[in-house]
């Protein structure tokens, strides 16, 4: 009964979800992330079904194809809605994703209408069938495991770029990533491959390896985790660019001249406004606000944020974030080296919202954490 459990935990978690749902706040994230939980609530349902409501088993194993193939795209339109730089919405371009949709359909469809005896033989007799039907449509679902194995790689492969570009993007705007950088998305993405890896794995070797614990518990145990992580972290996730959209011509780190090469800022210009920057920071201490902004920076100094961007990019060599915290960086190696107070203290103080993002950006600075750089003598920093 273990398999059990573990479903109706999975189940229960999602669905719990999705009830809270309606009681948030509007988001163009809410729709694809409960098409994502549906998606995995229906999926983790089989052990319960198997248990307590054999009739529909059939109907279960008919819906197997549309579920997957549903999957990927609700999380493919969730990761869009997360880091989109202005409100996500739907498009029409969008129904590609759906393209493998008929043919699933069309094959749950001949799974369902199968006679008894025939979806027997087809999914659960070791001896199989002579009918040819039932051969073809064994090919037809092997071709869709094989399909959506393809298709899962291809979507996580983009899903892992499009992150990194999301983060990229996350530097030109906002001065501490928490809450934003989706590590935990990242996270799930492999964790889903790696539970697809260790299904093929109990497919095809079956219990040859349940000394070993590889079986159909393991794979339970992942849907309950992916679900979990999904929930915990899902229900309380905004867009990252909700409230502060990156300015209209942001470079990368890559093409950082001609992103802005239609700009009207002269070289003049730019020594001017990075001129402000400093000031900005020797000054008026910007850094030190836990929650600045590229638009918060750019009020303070009277520019347009595409014009700070544009400066950081060209005249400064730096993103928003590391320029901030390299401010930030700097004030607290000097308290280390003249206080005694404490390193949470210290990053507080100096703008950082969290110890473990201050410890992140101080090793990122100094290639030391902020104790050994403590007990370091000057003459050696």
């Amino acid at each position: 009964m273990s398999e059990v459990f573990l479903a109706t935990l999975a189940l229960a978690v999602a669905g719990f979800t999705l009830l809270l749902m309606p009681l948030q706040m509007p988001s163009p994230s809410k729709r694809p992330f409960m098409l994502v939980l549906f998606c995995l609530g229906m999926l983790s349902t089989g052990p319960i079904i198997f248990a307590f409501v054999p009739w529909l088993i059939q109907l279960y194993i008919s819906l197997l194809p549309l579920l997957f193939f549903l999957l990927l795209p609700s999380l493919w339109f969730y990761h869009a809605s997360l880091i989109s730089e202005h409100q996500w919405r739907w498009t029409s371009a969008l129904w590609a994703h759906f393209l493998p949709l008929p043919f699933a359909g069309m094959l749950g469809c001949a799974i369902f209408f199968l006679p008894s005896p025939s979806f027997i033989a087809l999914f659960f007799s070791e001896q199989g069938s002579d009918e040819r039907y039932i051969h073809l449509l064994s090919g037809a679902f092997f071709a869709a495991v094989l399909i959506w194995c393809v298709l899962s790689c291809i979507y996580v492969v983009m899903l892992l770029k499009r992150t990194v570009k999301y983060r990229r993007q996350l530097k030109n705007v906002f001065s501490n990533e928490q809450g934003k950088s989706l590590r935990w998305f990242s996270g799930v993405t492999l964790l889903v491959v790696f539970s697809w890896v260790y299904s093929l794995i109990v497919l095809a070797l079956e219990d040859r390896l349940k000394f070993i614990g590889v079986s159909e518990n393991g794979v339970l145990v992942l849907v309950v985790i992916i679900v979990w992580v999904m929930c915990a972290n899902g229900l309380g996730q905004r867009p990252g660019f909700e409230n502060n959209p990156p300015p209209a011509t942001v470079a990368t780190e890559q093409q950082p001249k001609k992103a802005y090469e239609r700009s009207a800022l002269t070289d003049s210009d730019l020594a001017a406004i990075a001129e402000k920057l400093n000031q900005a920071i020797t000054s008026e201490k910007a850094h030190l606000d836990p929650d600045l902004t590229l638009a918060k920076l750019a009020a303070m100094v009277h520019k347009p944020s595409q014009y700070v961007s544009q400066t950081l990019s060209q005249q400064l060599g730096t993103t928003f974030f590391d320029f901030i915290n390299g401010a930030r960086i700097d004030d607290a190696k000097q308290m280390l080296v003249d206080t005694d107070e404490s390193v949470l203290d210290i990053a507080l103080t100096t703008g950082f919202n969290s110890r473990s993002s201050f410890y992140k950006a101080f090793k990122q600075f100094t290639g030391v954490t902020p104790s050994q750089y403590r007990k370091t003598p000057v003459t050696q920093l």
